[in-house]
């Protein structure tokens, strides 16, 4: 755990006297910081008793190994302080760099239920395999190997099934897969006398011709990659379209025809759904790319993290006073792919949901830069400035631990420490 956990204490003897063993204790976490961390206690065996995140890691270790007094004789609850050995940490200066070193650690430690460990939720995309004799867009939670092509994140699944929804409604995609796979010798559903399908599944369109229009849903929804080799986003792509649109539908009300007209402008309204909050950051997941910065040790530090290729990489905090000269550094670090080597070897679904869920909070204290095109150091510059001068909303606290110290307690679980209270940029 070294790598994850780098640094450590060794707890002293249990003292006969509890007077005396308190200022043991004290005396062995005075060379713990009294700031936030993520750390794990080990028993005579270095085994682990409890992994957890905490704002004060001096305090929290003291309330967990304290001996229990005689104030506490009623209360039925694990005594830490006759189990633990020593306990391994790494401070962290904020909820997002707390929740990384945390999934990390508890997936080292705990592979087999670490994901029922953590705060956050799992992802959700929609995927789709272009490729398949029929294809389908599915509402998914984000895995780490993909069965086709990933758009997302989404927060929710409510909100991956309603991107579905409005693309089936905007490019008329089939809604009955069933019927899609007996094509082209299928029978037609209602939607296609509503006039709201091509029919792929009776011949009336052949499946290249639908598979073309999957192809349009997609980059409708995430954007898609010019022959220049950039993204063209997913905003522009609307843009157009409903610039299309909107001709078409002036031309129908011009020729009489209101019934079209009035089609065409239920499709431009339906879009409007996929502009809101939830739909912020839909990309493609292989392609998507983050430059996040947190705050640092204090409020003078900056600490950077890059997103890119479904991993995070850790930068090196920096002080405010020196960051212009690492904006470029920063820009060619997320501008370029990642080195392929990764010891850590994260689970992509695990990355992918962290960022998500660090995405839709409404109190986060960090910066997330969307790098869909090669970031420049005015942008960067730019974005940094706001996020300075804005005021920053507090983080909600909350503490994340491992359930094998809840399993050892057989009544009313322990005071708890919280995360890390993210500072002001």
């Amino acid at each position: 755990m070294s790598d994850l956990l780098p640094q450590r204490v060794e707890l002293p003897e249990i003292s006969a006297d509890a007077a005396a063993d308190g200022r043991n204790l004290d005396v062995a976490l005075a060379t713990v910081p009294a700031k936030p961390a993520v750390y794990v206690l080990l028993d005579h065996y270095q085994q682990p008793i409890l992994l957890s995140s905490t704002a004060n890691l001096r305090l929290g270790l003291r309330r967990r190994c304290a001996l229990p007094s005689a104030a506490d004789s009623h209360l039925r609850r694990t005594n830490y302080r006759q189990i633990t050995r020593s306990v391994e940490y790494r401070p962290v200066s904020s909820t997002f760099a707390a929740n990384l070193w945390y999934l990390r650690a508890a997936r080292r430690l705990y592979p087999d239920r670490y994901r029922k460990m953590l705060a956050w939720k799992a992802a959700w995309c929609v995927t789709v395999k272009l490729e398949a004799e029929f294809p389908q867009l599915l509402a998914m939670p984000v895995a780490g190997e993909s069965i086709g092509q990933w758009l997302g994140p989404f927060p929710d699944s409510a909100s991956a099934r309603m991107a579905i929804h409005v693309l089936e409604d905007v490019f008329d995609l089939c809604r009955y897969y069933d019927i899609l796979k007996t094509a082209p010798h299928g029978k037609p559903c209602a939607y296609k006398q509503m006039g709201k399908c091509p029919a792929p599944c009776d011949g009336s369109t052949t499946m290249a011709q639908y598979r073309h229009s999957v192809r349009l849903a997609m980059e409708f929804l995430a954007g898609r990659q010019a022959d220049s080799g950039e993204m063209v986003s997913a905003g522009t792509i609307r843009e157009s379209w409903q610039q299309d649109q909107q001709l078409q539908m002036r031309s129908a009300a011009a020729r009489l025809d209101f019934l079209s007209a009035a089609r065409i402008k239920s499709r431009i309204d339906s879009t409007a759904q996929l502009s809101g909050e939830r739909f912020a950051y839909v990309h493609r997941l292989p392609i998507l790319k983050f430059l996040i910065l947190q705050p640092g040790a204090t409020a003078s530090w900056i600490e950077p993290f890059f997103f890119q290729d479904m991993r995070i990489i850790a930068g090196e905090p920096v002080p405010k006073k020196q960051v212009n000269d690492v904006l470029a550094q920063w820009c060619d670090y997320i501008n370029a792919p990642l080195p392929s080597a990764d010891a850590l070897k994260d689970d992509p679904a695990d990355v992918v949901s962290l960022l998500c869920y660090h995405l839709y909070r409404s109190r986060d204290a960090g910066l997330y830069i969307a790098a869909d095109q090669p970031l420049q150091i005015q942008t960067l510059k730019e974005r940094m400035n706001a996020w300075w001068t804005q005021k920053k909303p507090p983080s909600d606290n909350m503490e994340q631990a491992s359930d094998s110290a809840m399993a050892l307690d057989s009544g009313p679980t322990i005071e708890r420490s919280q995360l890390p209270t993210d500072q002001p940029g």
